[in-house]
């Protein structure tokens, strides 16, 4: 009778220990996806938008936007590659910062779409790419109505086709 306690015991105890790590396994988990999203909840309130020859950038939120960036344009139309966007010379291409229900917007270039220049066609969609210092120090990437993807690398700076 011992040897069936001894043994009943020991496979009790291994089972109570792997269901208490799968909890702490699974807290962890929940913990960082918790964070991951409260991170982002100032990023995903910063939205861009284009019409014609100017591309905006809104602030959703109370706080400010240390800085954006803006990175690059383009225009895409579904079944065909992306065609770069410039922006208009002389445009500042920084906001230090952009307050809170703050806006910013910034010129395009006229470009040449199939033999006519101009803003894009209205087949194509033009999306702006900003990169952007929220309040909490965490730079955030953006093209057009995609969501934000965290840069753990920094900052890029602004690109010209």
């Amino acid at each position: 009778m011992t040897d069936a306690w001894t043994i009943g015991s020991t496979v009790a105890t291994a089972a109570a220990a792997l269901v208490a790590l799968g909890v702490a396994v699974n807290e962890g988990r929940t913990r960082v996806r918790e964070r991951a999203d409260r991170d982002a909840a100032q990023a995903r309130l910063l939205l861009i938008r284009a019409r014609g020859g100017t591309a905006h950038v809104d602030n959703y939120t109370d706080q400010l936007f240390l800085e954006v960036r803006w990175i690059s344009a383009d225009a895409v139309k579904p079944g065909s590659p992306a065609v770069p966007v410039r922006y208009a010379a002389g445009e500042r291409r920084y906001i230090r910062p952009l307050p809170a229900q703050g806006s910013s917007a910034i010129g395009l270039a006229e470009q040449t779409w199939d033999g006519h220049s101009g803003p894009a066609p209205r087949d194509f969609t033009v999306r702006a790419t900003v990169h952007y210092l929220d309040a909490a120090g965490l730079w955030w990437s953006r093209t057009g109505n995609e969501q934000p993807v965290r840069l753990l690398d920094g900052h890029g700076e602004p690109q010209d086709p």
